[in-house]
C-alpha cells in the first residue's frame, strides 16, 4: 500500500510561508532545514515549504515557472469552518469563497495564502465525522452552520399548509399589518429551517439531536431574502444521576439573519449519551 507522505509547496520564502500557516491554520512545525525547508505537522501527511532554488540545488533539475496563481489546492478539515476562515483572513489570507453549506452535508470555504496558493477549509463529511459524546461537550463551545436563504414563495407555501394567516400568506395584507408591516415567515417555519442547520452543525452527536424542551423566542420576523445561520453555544453539561449512560446538555441556539440580528433564540436541554467505556 502506498501512503501519501508529504506535500511540498515551492515558495519564495519558506520560513515566512510556514509561519503564515502556523498563524492562519494553527499548524505546528515538525522539521526545519534552516530557511530552505520547513515541514508542518498536519496528521499523517506532512505539508512542506521549500525555498525556490532549494530543489534545483539539491537535484540539479529545473522546476517550471512558479509565477501566477497556483492551480493546486490544499484542503484542511476543521470542526468550525466559519471560525477557521475568519482566523485565516485576520492573518492575511485572501477570501475566494465565504463559508457555505453544501447539499451533501459539508460546510466549505476557499482562501488564497500569502503565496497565492488555493486553500480549502471543510467540515467533516456527514457520517465520516467523529461522533460527539457527552464528554466532548464543554461550556463555551460554539458550533455554527449556514447560511440558508428564505424566499417569499417558501414562506407562503409553508404558511398555507401549517400557519395560514394573512401576514404569512398574502404580501398585500401583510403590508397593512400593524406589527409585521410586510410578509413574514411563520415562526414555525423559522424553527424548521433552524433545525435543518442544527443537524448540519451537530448532527454527528452520538444518538442524534434529541431535545427535552426549552424556551423559544422570536425577537424579530424572518423576511423574504433573509440568509439564516445558526450559532449553537454550549451553556451547561450535567451528568445524569439516575442514568449513568447519558447526560443533560443545555445549549443556546441563536438563528441570525444576514445582518447578524437574531430572528430566533431557542434554549433547549438535550439528552446526550456518554462515551462507552
Amino acid at each position: 500500500m502506498t501512503r501519501l507522505g508529504r506535500i511540498t509547496r515551492h515558495v519564495p520564502d519558506a520560513r515566512a510561508s510556514a509561519d503564515f500557516y502556523a498563524r492562519a491554520f494553527s499548524l505546528t512545525e515538525k522539521l526545519a532545514l534552516g530557511d530552505d525547508y520547513v515541514a508542518m505537522e498536519t496528521g499523517e501527511t506532512v505539508l512542506g515549504f521549500a525555498r525556490q532554488g532549494f530543489f534545483e540545488r539539491e537535484t540539479g533539475l529545473q522546476l517550471p515557472s512558479l509565477h501566477g496563481e497556483s492551480a493546486q489546492e490544499i484542503s484542511f478539515e476543521v470542526a468550525d469552518v466559519a471560525a477557521a476562515h475568519a482566523r485565516a483572513q485576520a492573518e492575511g489570507a485572501t477570501e475566494v469563497l465565504a463559508p457555505v453549506d453544501k447539499p451533501w452535508g459539508q460546510t466549505i470555504s476557499y482562501l488564497r495564502d500569502m503565496d497565492g496558493g488555493l486553500v480549502q477549509l471543510c467540515s467533516p463529511l456527514g457520517a465520516l465525522a467523529e461522533p460527539l459524546f457527552f464528554e466532548d461537550l464543554l461550556p463555551g463551545q460554539v458550533y455554527r452552520a449556514g447560511p440558508v436563504t428564505v424566499t417569499a414563495q417558501e414562506i407562503i407555501e409553508y404558511a398555507a399548509r401549517f400557519d395560514p394567516q394573512p401576514f404569512h400568506t398574502d404580501p398585500v395584507a401583510a403590508a397593512d399589518h400593524p406589527l409585521f408591516l410586510g410578509l413574514a415567515a411563520s415562526g414555525w417555519h423559522t424553527t424548521g429551517l433552524t433545525m435543518r442547520l442544527v443537524v448540519r452543525a451537530i448532527g454527528h452527536l452520538a444518538g442524534g439531536v434529541v431535545g427535552a424542551g426549552g424556551e423559544l423566542q422570536w425577537p424579530r420576523p424572518t423576511r423574504p431574502g433573509d440568509e439564516l445561520s445558526v450559532e449553537i453555544e454550549v451553556l451547561e453539561v450535567i451528568p445524569s444521576r439516575s442514568r449513568p449512560d447519558r447526560g443533560s446538555v443545555m445549549v443556546r441556539i441563536t438563528t441570525l439573519n444576514q445582518s447578524g440580528e437574531a430572528v430566533q433564540v431557542f434554549s433547549p436541554r438535550m439528552v446526550v449519551p456518554r462515551r462507552p467505556s
